[in-house]
Formats: C-alpha cells, sequence, structure tokens
C-alpha cells in the first residue's frame, strides 16, 4: 500500500513538472511573438522614446521568460512549440 502511495506522488509530481515546463515555453514563445510584432512595427517608421522603452521592457519579459530554454537543442524546442498551439 505504501509503495502504490509513493508512485502515485511520484507520477503526480512527474505530471504537474511536465505541464509547467509547457507553460513556461508557451509563455517564452507568446514573450518572443509580442516583441517580434512590435519590433517589425519599428521598420515603418521612426522609433520615438516611448516606443524604444516598450521595446526594452518586452526584451526583458522575453528574456527572462525564455531563461531556461537558452540551451535547449532546436528540435526539442520545436517539440514543445506543437503542444502550444
Amino acid at each position: 500500500m505504501h509503495m502504490k502511495t509513493i508512485l502515485f506522488s511520484f507520477t503526480i509530481l512527474l505530471l504537474f513538472s511536465s505541464c509547467s515546463d509547457n507553460t513556461k515555453i508557451c509563455d517564452c514563445l507568446e514573450a518572443g511573438q509580442k516583441l517580434q510584432t512590435f519590433s517589425a512595427k519599428m521598420f515603418s517608421k521612426e522609433a520615438s522614446t516611448k516606443d524604444l522603452s516598450e521595446m526594452k521592457r518586452l526584451k526583458k519579459i522575453q528574456l527572462e521568460k525564455c531563461k531556461d530554454f537558452q540551451t535547449m537543442d532546436g528540435q526539442q524546442m520545436l517539440d514543445l512549440k506543437e503542444e502550444c498551439e
């Protein structure tokens, strides 16, 4: 009985940690998309001080949300990306 409880607890912990990683990668990808969209707008006009501040803010958010994935293999990132869509 005790072994079943330990196994069940371990399985639940594993499921929650996987879910957390997927949420994190999806947050990272979303932050990157927001930065990319904002950056693309800068090509069609001259950037104001406010625009540059917003760009810095979005870049900081993107770096923070993606810090755990900086060294991730490209294929692994693509596989996780599919789960976000």
